[in-house]
This record gives structure tokens, C-alpha cells and sequence, in this order.
């Protein structure tokens, strides 16, 4: 009996805890889509990146990034789509989050005669934390792992964007 008490002490002083938390409402809840740059990043320079909240700790994301120049008979470009997914461990305003995702690159090489193009795409995990504003600024920091052909790199970002 004395364990049965016990137990549901217990329970209820955990749901009494947790009730609160997952009754007020975050930023990312009230606000799920946010639009902004990251520099350096998924993208190693910039990423023009958007995400969109799937509830208050999903988040899935997609951007974009291009380099380039040329000029009278030489033209190059690089562009980078990361495409992935943040976990956030707190439905609060503030919270650290892990993601993941891949990155598909295409480059094109036109001089003269040589008109070349090759895609090919590295994965990507990182640890990071957000705030998120009531008002809609978003400020992220991020360590990455850029994982390519067996090859690991640690490299950082930081985001700053608007959610509505």
C-alpha cells in the first residue's frame, strides 16, 4: 500500500510539473514559420534558409545558397540546398536544439570550349541553440559536423531571421 501512495505522490507531483510547461504556449508555437541568413553554416558562406514548425519541438527546413563569377569568356557557380529537420528540447522561447539534414551542391564550370556541371551533396548534424522573440526575432547558434566521403568537419553558423 505504502508503494501504491507513493507511486501516485509521484505521479502527480510529475504531472503538476509538467502540466504547466505543456500548457503555456511558445514562440514557435504561435509563430511556426520563420524566414532568414545564416552565416557560414550548412552552407559554409550563407544560407538563405526557411523553416516551419511542425508543433512546438519539430521543425523541418529548406534554404539556399550560391557563389559565383565570371567573366568575358569564364563563368562559375556553386549552389548549395541544405534541406533538413531541428529537434528542440524545450517548448520554450529559449531552447538548444539538435538538426540534421543533407546538402546537395551543383557547380558549373563554363570556359571556352569546357562547359562542365557535377552535384553531389554532404550530410550534416549539429548542436545549437535558439531564441525566439515574442515579437519575431529569431537568433540561432549552431556547431556542425559536415560529414562527406568518410571525412568529418566541425564548422559554426549564426542565424538571424524573423517568424511569423
Amino acid at each position: 500500500m505504502r508503494r501504491i501512495v507513493t507511486a501516485l505522490i509521484a505521479a502527480v507531483s510529475v504531472l503538476a510539473l509538467l502540466a504547466p510547461a505543456a500548457a503555456a504556449a511558445s514562440s514557435r508555437d504561435e509563430l511556426p514559420n520563420d524566414f532568414g541568413i545564416e552565416l557560414a553554416g550548412r552552407s559554409i558562406v550563407y544560407t538563405f534558409a526557411y523553416q516551419r514548425m511542425l508543433n512546438g519541438y519539430v521543425g523541418l527546413e529548406a534554404g539556399v545558397s550560391a557563389l559565383g563569377g565570371g567573366g568575358d569568356d569564364e563563368d562559375t557557380l556553386i549552389v548549395f540546398f541544405p534541406i533538413g529537420g531541428k529537434f528542440y528540447f524545450v517548448n520554450k522561447d529559449g531552447s538548444p536544439y539538435i538538426t540534421a539534414g543533407i546538402s546537395i551542391v551543383n557547380a558549373s564550370f563554363d570556359s571556352g570550349p569546357f562547359d562542365e556541371e557535377e552535384t553531389t551533396s554532404y550530410g550534416y548534424v549539429g548542436l545549437g541553440f535558439e531564441y525566439r522573440a515574442q515579437m519575431g526575432l529569431v537568433f540561432r547558434g549552431s556547431a556542425y559536423g559536415l560529414i562527406a566521403d568518410g571525412s568529418f568537419f566541425i564548422w559554426p553558423g549564426l542565424y538571424i531571421g524573423y517568424a511569423f
